[in-house]
């Protein structure tokens, strides 16, 4: 069998950048072992990559109590270049930059106030002109967009709070910025995050979402699932069943996303309290004083809640279920309260928070931007967080 060269040499400085990445600081000699790699193509490797400035050599490990010449160690230089991600929900505008590594360099909020999305597109491009000139070698690599909707291909789909209208945010961003852009479901890089930023094997794994709207991010095999067109893991859709006997048109009953995203519940809640200005604060003092009617609601939740998780298990059978959704994280209680509906089920996975509710999207973006600036893709690559 012929193996070309060039294929060969890829394979393997993507293999060594990864190790350097997921191991470091990391000598040469430990490379070669735990890769299966001769010391001299290893070395070589190396050596190239730290002329580009990819990598940095740390000098001799000192720590090793060895007598004659220590090992030199080397690590990934994070400061390589740097990422932007978005996240454009119904309400507000999210930026974060990090470097290659998932380090925040930057964050910022701002509010969306029915503007259009050409609109949207120049706050983004203003919000990325008036960053600092950050410490980095290549600046500006890429940049992600994570967006409440179906994404297909790189194109929206259906979104339920802006118009997109056929606005071209990829091009738009790729032509002003001569980088990388990706443009993905908001459910979906929650659960990229969550496989990325840890330590853990997690193979197959369901990321919930709740804001306001309601979806599912899919690693099945530890590949990002979603399905056909792009529609797996819109639970919101799921039909709630009518209490009624009267069999109504389908599109008549309420899904998932209409009755119980914690925009819907914080509503709910406010119409029983007889106040408009009902925020989530208000709901999480109310339950954790024991109001009987928000305490109600919550139970509501809880059990239609426990059905799409029932429903999700017996479609992928995850190794574990995380929950990015403010109002679980201020009311821990619903997971337990879920976990023992669930008891019936002869095998529940662990049903577990996000590790970070408020910037697991972005971060997952982040990650998608870093894997394609370094043309790593489909290579695991763990970040700090």
């Amino acid at each position: 069998m012929i193996i070309n060269k060039e294929v060969m040499r890829n394979h393997n400085e993507r293999t060594v950048l990864q190790a350097i990445i997921n191991n470091g600081p990391i000598s040469r000699n430990d490379m070669s072992k735990l890769l299966g790699l001769n010391k001299m193509s290893v070395s070589d490797i190396v050596g190239t990559f730290i002329d580009r400035k990819l990598v940095n050599s740390l000098g001799e490990d000192k720590s090793t109590g060895t007598s004659g010449r220590k090992p030199e160690l080397v690590e990934f230089n994070a400061s390589y270049g740097y990422v932007i991600n978005f996240s454009i929900s119904g309400h507000q505008l999210e930026m974060l930059a990090t470097k290659l590594d998932g380090r925040t360099l930057e964050h910022s909020i701002q509010p969306i106030n029915n503007q259009s999305i050409s609109q949207i597109s120049a706050m983004m491009e203003e919000q990325i002109n008036q960053l600092p000139k950050f410490d980095s070698v290549n600046g500006l690599l890429a940049i992600s967009i994570a967006i409440f909707g179906v994404v297909y291909d790189g194109e929206i789909i259906t979104s339920p709070f802006i118009d997109y209208d056929d606005f071209d945010l990829v091009g738009f961003f790729r032509d002003k910025y001569s980088v990388p852009v990706i443009l993905e479901n908001e459910a979906n890089l929650s659960a990229i995050f969550e496989q990325d930023f840890s330590k853990q094997e997690l193979q197959n794994i369901v990321s919930v979402s709740i804001h306001e709207g309601i979806g599912a991010g899919i690693i099945l095999n530890t590949q990002l699932y979603t399905g056909n067109y792009g529609q797996a893991g819109e639970i919101g859709r799921i039909i709630i069943q009518d209490a009624g006997r009267r069999k109504r048109r389908l599109t008549a009953l309420p899904n998932f996303d209409s009755e119980w995203s914690q925009t819907r519940i914080i509503k709910k809640a406010g119409a029983l309290k007889k106040n408009q200005a009902y925020a989530l604060a208000d709901l999480i003092n109310d339950y954790n004083h024991g109001d009987p009617d928000i305490a109600e609601l919550i139970e509501d939740f809880c059990y239609h809640l426990a059905i799409v998780t029932a429903d999700l298990i017996a479609a992928y059978d995850p190794q574990m279920i995380f929950f990015n959704s403010p109002l679980i994280e201020q009311i821990p209680e619903v997971l337990k309260n879920i976990q023992m509906k669930l008891t019936f089920m002869p095998l529940v996975p662990p049903l577990v928070m996000s590790k970070d509710v408020n910037l697991a999207t972005l971060l997952g973006g982040a990650s998608m931007a870093i894997h394609k600036a370094l043309d790593m893709q489909g290579v695991r690559l763990i970040f700090h967080h």
